[in-house]
């Protein structure tokens, strides 16, 4: 499951870079695009943290509401006339909530055996 994971991983990266670069064939100019560059950096930053500590559920469930967040931005910020900008919003979106929640279980495990659960607390009586 380890290799699986990586390879998840690393298609999260790949979606992000995608996002990154993708004013070159949307052309669009202004709050999209930043949006479109700033979100495709998050996702890139976050597949990156999951690709060197794959223990780190946090990035996971991070990745899969960012992906949230990028399949809804051609409604949010009203750019649904531009097909490639909105398809490239809408398939990276989906790949990084999917590699999100696919991952989860496996990064839990993976938490669960590094951090061991910590004893109950005494309580102090007076």
């Amino acid at each position: 499951m380890r290799g699986t994971r990586r390879l998840a991983d690393w298609a999260a990266l790949v979606a992000g870079c995608v996002v990154v670069v993708s004013y070159a064939w949307h052309g669009m100019l202004g709050l999209a695009m930043a949006t479109l560059f700033l979100v495709g950096i998050l996702m890139v930053f976050l597949a990156c943290l999951s690709v060197i500590h794959p223990e780190l559920f946090v990035t996971e469930i991070a990745l899969a509401v960012t992906g949230l967040f990028l399949i809804t931005t051609p409604w949010l910020l009203s750019f649904t006339g531009n097909a490639p900008a909105s398809w490239t919003a809408w398939v990276c979106g989906g790949i990084a909530v999917v590699v999100g929640v696919v991952t989860l279980p496996d990064a839990t495990a993976m938490y669960r055996r590094i951090v061991p659960p910590q004893p109950a607390s005494r309580r102090l009586t007076s």
